[in-house]
């Protein structure tokens, strides 16, 4: 006759039931369970406290399954808002490409003069030329909006357009700015990328390459040479590929027998040179000009269009815009501040356009001493302006740094 059995095999017997049970179904759930542990006599303690131990480790489980369900019911709602949100964003990317390209076509380009047209023609045929362009003109005359049109309207107008005032930056910013300056050169500095660097695969744009620093000149006619960057504090190089459009309102062939440009790096810049004429040189573009920009600020005051009288257009037209398009543009914004009607008059005009060009600003030469055209603009904006350099810079539409920079060249005022 065989022993009588031993709790120990009494419970492995109901422990083995159990497990019959659960993976028969018989408790689906951790309410089961938990209903088991309520009943009694089916099964001993132990196993009852064993099947409440597995109801909550199903009830923990349960809660893991349901916040992996609700997890991915919110990744595939964030998938769907990223996927629309990246499908405006493209058709919005691709609608600003359309105005980028319209807004700086050489078609987009107001001017119906000679002048004009024949530099716009030029544009049209350098835009896909892969060789740098020297943009000449006066300051106000527009040689960043051709700039922009070059690289806009050619083959890397889906790469950066970087622009650089090199009148702007102070000397002794001027390569960590442009070259880039690797981390721990100096307590404190940390790596920044330069500006030719940013502009790989698009067009650097030097305005007023005039006042680069000689330093400066000597690393960026490298740059244009061996077609690689070398940081402040670098140890190599590394490759760029940019292409370079540069703009003066200075006579740079006489700054290089001056020895202030470097004569290599003038025939580097300038592969190819586009002369934008002076507004004064051009009258029969102010009207298109005056009025185009009468509607832009008027739409962003929230105005009606301004009309302009016959004696006020009259006016406009005869001045000698010193400060040109930009100037322009300063007089029709001023208009549409300060005139109450809705039509300009006379006087309504500032008063030296009104009365006539003020002594000195047509210059000697027949305006063709950029030099000295420059010299009288500023010697008569900084007058207008009671020496205030902050203001004269911003009627300039340049930095103050580079009103220094001007005024130091041309000799005009000794104070800082």
């Amino acid at each position: 006759m065989s022993p009588a059995p031993t709790r120990v095999t009494h419970l492995v017997r109901h422990l083995t039931g159990l497990c019959r049970d659960l993976s028969q179904g018989r408790y689906g759930n951790a309410d089961d369970l938990f209903e088991l542990t309520k009943t009694t006599g089916d099964y001993p303690k132990e196993i009852t406290e064993l099947a409440e131990a597995f109801g909550l480790m199903l009830v923990k489980s349960e809660a893991r399954e349901m916040y992996l369900k609700n997890t991915i019911v919110d990744l595939e709602r964030t998938r769907a808002e990223l996927t629309a949100a990246r499908e405006s964003l493209a058709r919005e990317n691709a609608g600003l490409r359309r105005t980028l390209d319209r807004q700086y076509s050489p078609k987009g380009i107001l001017g119906q003069s000679l002048a004009m047209r024949r530099v716009l023609t030029q544009v049209e045929k350098l835009a896909d030329a892969p060789v740098n362009v020297l943009i000449f003109g006066e300051t106000g005359t527009g040689k960043e909006l051709v700039a922009r049109a070059l690289h806009y309207n050619s083959p890397r107008s889906r790469g950066p357009f970087i622009a650089v005032n090199c009148a702007a930056i102070p000397e002794t910013l001027f390569e960590s700015e442009l070259f880039g300056i690797e981390k721990g050169v100096a307590t404190g500095v940390s790596r920044r990328t330069g500006r030719i660097a940013q502009a790989h695969g698009g067009t650097l744009f030097l305005d007023e390459v005039g006042d680069m620093p000689l330093v400066g000149q000597a690393k960026i006619l490298r740059v244009l040479e061996d077609r690689e960057v070398m940081p402040v504090g670098g140890a190599r190089g590394f490759p760029v590929d940019v292409r370079v459009v540069a703009a003066t309102n200075v006579d740079l062939k006489a700054a290089v027998d001056e020895k202030r440009f470097r004569q290599d790096l003038y025939f580097r810049l300038k592969v190819a040179a586009l002369h934008l004429p002076p507004l004064r040189e051009r009258p029969d573009d102010v009207e298109i000009l005056a009025r185009n920009f009468l509607n832009i600020h008027a739409r962003r005051m929230g105005r009606k269009p301004l009309e302009v009288s016959p004696e006020a257009m009259a006016c406009l037209k005869a001045h000698s815009w010193p400060g040109n398009v930009r100037e322009l543009e300063n007089e029709a914004e001023r208009l549409v501040a300060l005139v109450a009607g809705g039509r300009a008059e006379k006087e309504d005009l500032s008063p030296e356009i009104a009365l006539g060009n003020a002594p000195g600003t047509a210059g000697p030469g027949g305006g063709d001493n950029l030099a000295a055209l420059e010299r009288a603009a500023l010697a008569r904006v900084l007058s207008e302006c009671g020496g205030n350099r902050t203001e004269a810079a911003r009627r300039l539409g340049i930095s103050r740094e580079g009103l220094r920079k001007k005024l130091m060249r041309h000799g005009i005022g000794t104070s800082p």
